[in-house]
């Protein structure tokens, strides 16, 4: 009698107990789909935050194959957090390799992505997995993404930095007059692909500006200097980097119509920094190209 007794009062308190929640439930309130991609489909939102200004420590650079790989930073600007539930058949590498497909086609840089048992100097499980991405938002400033998927759940974190500060406007007029005063201007807004001399898409508008320069002056005969941060293994050089990317420029020029008689190209690497190398904001003034009167 005592046992069934026993038996009715535990039924009876597991009844007044709350259901537990799963991926089907509804998003936590107050949830707000972010600017820039939708939810995650069959998943549900059990926490979110954001807040207007605030850091987060987020990993600004890896380094494959050097003994000490990342650099982590703390990262200012808004800042919105997600918890994401997940269907019991979606795996934690699905996730990361879905927020990749959908970041890199935005623009994105990839820092890192994997799972962690194949990424060196990360915390983790081997089943868990990472993935660290940014882009430089035109005529805004950096945006970070950083997914940790772990036992079901997700965790996103977003950071909008503040619009760093420019060294010149990127147009012809403004070149000019600079090369006129001084003889050099450092332009800003040639991007590349990390560690690689391939010009990513969304440095075409600063690419015309510097071909409506040499065309309006037929002239002008320019040194296009690559000049790089201090980002690598200590064997990885910077300066073999920075003449390829100057190179590079070199080839949409002529390849736009300008004589290649009229452009020189040369590499500095990371020996002529105008900012401290120590912080990401530093590093992104030092990835520069400067033109030089000649």
């Amino acid at each position: 009698m005592k046992r069934l007794l026993f038996a009715l009062a535990a039924l009876l308190v597991m009844a007044t107990l709350p259901a537990a929640a799963n991926w089907t439930d509804p998003n936590v309130k107050g949830t707000q789909e972010y600017r820039l991609f939708k939810l995650y489909p069959e998943a549900r939102v059990r926490n979110y935050a954001m807040q207007n200004f605030d850091s987060v420590k987020m990993l600004t650079a890896y380094r494959t194959g050097d003994p000490h790989p990342t650099t982590f930073e703390e990262v200012e600007g808004r800042v919105i957090h997600y918890v994401y539930e997940h269907k019991p058949t979606t795996s934690m590498l699905e996730v990361v390799r879905n927020y990749e497909t959908l970041l890199t086609g935005k623009g994105f840089e990839t820092i890192v992505a994997g799972k962690l048992r194949t990424i060196k100097g990360l915390p983790g499980g081997d089943e868990d997995a990472v993935g660290y991405w940014r882009w430089q938002e035109p005529g805004k400033g950096l945006v970070y993404v950083h997914v940790f998927a772990h036992s079901g759940l997700s965790e996103v974190d977003i950071v909008e930095t503040k619009a760093m500060e420019q060294r010149l406007e990127a147009n012809a007029g403004a070149m000019l007059e600079a090369l006129q005063k001084t003889g050099r201007v450092a332009v800003y807004g040639t991007n590349f692909d990390t560690a690689k001399a391939t010009i990513r898409p969304e440095s075409d508008a600063v690419l015309q500006q510097v071909l409506t320069l040499l065309t309006s002056n037929p002239q002008l005969q320019i040194a296009i200097e690559g000049h790089t941060d201090n980002a690598g293994a200590p064997t990885f050089n910077n300066e073999r980097l920075s003449e390829d990317r100057a190179g590079a420029v070199k080839f949409w020029l002529v390849g736009h119509g300008i004589d290649s008689a009229r452009l020189d190209t040369a590499g500095f690497g990371d020996t002529h920094p105008v900012a401290d190398n120590a912080t990401e904001d530093g590093r992104a003034k030092n990835r520069r190209v400067e033109l030089v009167r000649q």
